[in-house]
């Protein structure tokens, strides 16, 4: 078609819509304001006297407006020469974006949906962006003749609420599809609301004729499933209907009925381009200053350390929290904010965290006794997680020790935390033994996925891992493979940022028989055993062995366990304990054990030192020095 006349023809349509002439004629006997309950305190009387006059000032009101939007047609229709002779471009997206100016006086008589509802429209600026599927599904499910009902499936912040503000503002222009156009997009709220308000809101926007009603969070609401199931078939009312992914299959799945009645449609969270173009745009509108590498960083970072909520809320979130600072924003900003946020390091490493991790090694092996091997490989791991040089496909760093009990196996990872992390409670520890069964299996999937959206930047730590059932083994396949966990719902979690420690005192009566076996010979027994599975152990980026202790071993764990408890004992009861070479060759004899590690040191420990201690201060000692022989 000639590009001047179908630019004439769209001007046409938006003419005789501008002033919503169909929308008025539908609604010309309405009153002239909408009714919330203003005149419920009038008399009978008063009511039929309020009733006329508003009725008579909103027929006037809606005729002017329709006066005015027929002489407004008639002028467009009058430029089609100019049209037909100069190829003008208008097209329907940009007229369908100005909206139109009597919408506001296109309510029908609906005075307890007044009450109980707000009209949901977007903004004029409102750009929808990523939803491209989801709304030609929307416009196939409105503009159907029967059961012209959505169901918007999508978790909190991937924008279900801005869709159907979107909606709103289509209901306001006539060029938009067949079922949204000159309707009202009205949100319920159902909190609250008693039975018979219910019913009756529910009969006034289907006796309407121009109403989509919209209830947020339906799975809350089970009891009214019922009372909307007959609404579901009006030839002229439209039901929009929201919930997350878990309520759908917990809660809607067991009302089939209901739910097909329903065009079912999942919103998804914003890629990169949708969500950098979404920051973009609310930057703009609000007037933000603020460098577009800086917007690439908030979706790189985002991605990246918050895992618990979706693109594009994670990200505007981060930008709200932006526009406070009052100025042009750098990347700079948006690592120190985001970093705030996580509690997580961002950006440069400072002289401080670099001297920490320089150090991080030797000041591990201080602390761990004769397990040289696992101490190097986790402190490089996390070296390579805070520089940035990590595969990021996978976690950062995934280790399997083997070991008999009491060697270290979890006080290495335990040192680790406290090294770099702060604290030594600072990992996310799952005992195995809790998920040896079957049916634990999506016990195990919701927590871990759970614990790890909430700090992607973490020490995971699986204690016993021979003891869970090997379809938990074959979940963590994809963990430690890809560096993600895909829950029940849908929804992904997210390992790269993590780096993940299991145990195992499997093989232990091999290692303690021979402390110098092969790694590759512990490693083919136990899969000859059928403990692990081969492919399950080729997905650990290191294997390590720890060796039972020797007595050298035994004695500086001793002398050790000695100084932190000495430490402690001062700090907390100003008592000074006197350690000497005869204390500590006596402990580590009686607690040398090479089957169980450095545990009965500890039980040597109690009953030879803390025994000793406590008797001092049960006879009223306070302070001095204490001198154990």
């Amino acid at each position: 078609m000639h590009p001047g006349i179908e630019s004439w023809k769209n001007l046409v349509i938006y003419a005789y819509n501008a002033f919503s002439i169909p929308l008025l004629l539908e609604t010309l006997f309405s009153p002239w304001k909408m009714d919330r309950g203003a005149g419920s305190k009038f008399s009978f009387f008063e009511k039929i006297v309020f009733s006329l006059f508003s009725r008579v000032l909103g027929f006037v009101a809606r005729i002017f407006f329709i006066a005015i939007g027929l002489l407004f047609t008639i002028c467009v229709i009058l430029t089609f020469p100019i049209f037909f002779f100069i190829p003008i471009k208008i097209s329907r997206e940009y007229l369908q974006d100005l909206g139109s100016f009597g919408s506001s006086l296109s309510y029908g008589d609906t005075y307890t949906l007044n009450i109980h509802s707000q009209d949901v429209v977007g903004a004029s600026v409102q750009k929808l962006y990523g939803k491209e599927k989801a709304l030609r599904m929307i416009e196939r499910g409105l503009s159907r003749e029967t059961n012209h009902n959505i169901l918007l499936i999508g978790e909190t912040g991937v924008g279900k609420s801005t869709l159907i503000s979107y909606l709103g503002l289509l209901g306001q222009s006539g060029l938009s599809f067949d079922g949204i156009h000159h309707h009202r997009v009205v949100e319920l709220s159902v909190e609250g609301i008693s039975l018979q308000d219910f019913d009756k809101c529910l009969k006034e926007a289907a006796r309407a004729g121009n109403v989509i009603l919209v209830i947020e969070n339906i799975h809350n609401y089970e009891s009214l499933y019922e009372r909307i199931l007959p609404y579901l078939h009006s030839p002229k009312l439209g039901i929009i209907v929201t919930t997350d992914p878990s309520n759908y299959d917990g809660v809607l799945k067991n009302h089939s009925e209901f739910i097909s009645k329903f065009e079912k449609i999942d919103i998804g969270g914003t890629n990169k381009e949708d969500t950098f173009a979404i920051l973009l745009n609310t930057a703009l509108s609000s007037g933000m200053s603020i460098e577009q590498n800086a917007i690439e960083e908030i979706i790189r970072l985002t991605d990246r350390l918050i895992g618990n909520q979706p693109q594009p809320i994670k990200s505007l979130n981060v930008l709200e929290e932006l526009k406070t600072l009052k100025k042009k924003i750098t990347i700079d900003d948006v690592r120190q904010v985001i970093s705030d946020q996580t509690n997580m390091p961002i950006g440069s490493i400072g002289v401080e965290e670099r001297d920490v991790l320089t150090k991080l090694e030797a000041s591990m092996r201080k602390k761990i006794i004769g397990q040289d091997e696992a101490v190097k490989d986790v402190s490089e791991a996390l070296i390579r997680l805070r520089t940035g040089v990590a595969d990021h496909s996978k976690p950062a760093g995934s280790f399997l020790f083997l070991g008999p009990t009491g060697v270290g196996k979890t006080y290495t990872a335990k040192i680790l935390a406290e090294s770099y992390f702060g604290k030594k409670n600072s990992m996310i520890r799952f005992d195995m033994s809790e998920f040896s069964l079957p049916s634990s299996l999506s016990v195990f999937s919701d927590r871990l996925a759970s614990v790890i959206e909430e700090a992607p930047l973490s020490l995971v730590f699986f204690d016993e891992l021979e003891k869970a059932n090997s379809m938990v083994h074959n979940l963590l396949l994809q963990v430690l493979d890809e560096g993600r966990l895909t829950r029940g719902s849908g929804r992904e979690a997210s390992f790269r940022e993590a780096i993940i420690i299991a145990t195992s005192n499997a093989g232990s009566s091999d290692i303690i028989e021979n402390p110098n076996i092969d790694k590759k010979i512990l490693i083919n027994n136990l899969i000859k055993r059928g403990t692990f599975a081969p492919e399950f152990l080729n997905r650990f980026s290191g294997i390590v062995l720890f060796k039972p202790l020797d007595q050298k071993q035994a004695r500086e764990i001793t002398s050790l366990l000695l100084s932190e408890f000495k430490e402690h004992l001062f700090a907390d009861k100003e008592i000074t304990l006197e350690i000497t070479d005869a204390l500590i060759d006596k402990i580590s004899a009686v607690g040398f054990d090479p089957e169980f590690g450095a545990r009965p040191i500890k039980r040597a420990m109690e009953e030879i030192v803390e025994n000793k201690v406590a008797e001092y201060i049960m006879a009223g000692n306070t302070g001095g020095t204490i001198k154990i022989l």
